[in-house]
């Protein structure tokens, strides 16, 4: 929504507010002019239908106005500045929400802190060097594996699941209105119990939770639930980084389910993710990181 100018976008609520004082003098004289005339049902009709005007319609006018004044309120740059400085405040407390239980941080340091990061991933790799390492004693690494990342990321998984339900039977006896109120009622237990199971077993983002991200040049090692699981890059069948909204999303088709990861420092991840999968080339090319390789490129 785009705030508006102008004193046209006034006409919504001073026009039916100019009308209200002028439908009342208009069917009033209308009435006026009626009352002394002849006992016509003509006139009757007449005097009676100005009569209900001269009510409704100050009243239709000004609902008109206030929904005008409304309107135009809601497109004026006032308001515009009021809705963003809430979207912003409600913005800040969910980022000290998801980092007081134990999530990454997402204020506006740390998002740029991480763009910085990876534009200087993306420079490195497509000047054909390595990113610098670092060396992790708990990870039994394979031969050559070299560890370039670690942070807090919102973890989930997409799948479905087998959910099993009971149906309640029922017995009734006594008059017909209520055996056919007993039926009625098990059957609608029975179509809530059966609405409920297909709600939690659709395919939906499940096992959310805080964790660990060790980026390696060949994988995602992830402690979850006192294993430790490894998502290897030349497993993905696609990817999709979005960098405004700071989730990776990597699919493994029929090999296990999809994993999406929540964090500012998913942007460098994404950039190595496309160089490993697509090479030097799509880091310039691929629209999903293009707003970091023109930086890039750039610098």
């Amino acid at each position: 929504m785009v705030a508006e100018g102008g004193w046209a976008r006034h006409l919504t609520w001073v026009v039916p507010l100019l009308l209200i004082p002028l439908s009342i003098i208009i069917f009033s004289v209308i009435a006026l002019m009626a009352m002394p005339g002849s006992d016509a049902p003509g006139i009757v009709w007449l005097l009676v239908v100005a009569i209900i005007c001269a009510v409704v319609a100050p009243i239709v006018f000004l609902i008109m106005t206030i929904v005008g004044v409304q309107k135009t309120y809601r497109s004026s740059r006032m308001y515009h500045r009021k809705l963003q400085k809430r979207n912003e405040r409600m913005a800040r407390q969910l980022e000290q929400q998801i980092f007081a239980e134990g999530g990454p941080r997402c204020d506006f340091e740390a998002r740029t802190i991480a763009r910085v990061q990876a534009t200087q991933w993306c420079e490195t790799l497509m000047r054909g060097d390595r990113l610098p390492a670092f060396e992790n004693f708990n990870l039994n690494l394979e031969l050559g594996e070299q560890v370039f990342d670690q942070y807090r990321a919102k973890y989930a998984r997409f799948y479905g699941q087998n959910v099993t339900y009971q149906t309640g039977g029922v017995f009734a006896m006594g008059s017909p209105l209520f055996v056919a109120g007993a039926m009625i009622g098990s059957a609608v237990g029975n179509a809530n119990a059966r609405a409920q199971a297909q709600r939690v077993a659709a395919a939906q983002w499940r096992e959310i939770q805080y964790v660990d991200v060790m980026v390696t040049d060949r994988r995602l090692i992830i402690p979850v639930g006192g294993r430790t699981l490894s998502f290897y890059f030349n497993a993905v069948a696609a990817f999709f980084p979005e960098i405004d909204a700071m989730t990776l999303t990597l699919d493994f088709g029929d090999r296990t389910e999809p994993v999406q990861l929540f964090s500012p420092n998913t942007v460098a991840t994404s950039v190595l993710v496309v160089h490993q999968l697509k090479g030097i080339d799509a880091l310039r090319a691929h629209p999903a990181i293009k707003p970091i390789s023109d930086r890039a490129i750039a610098g």
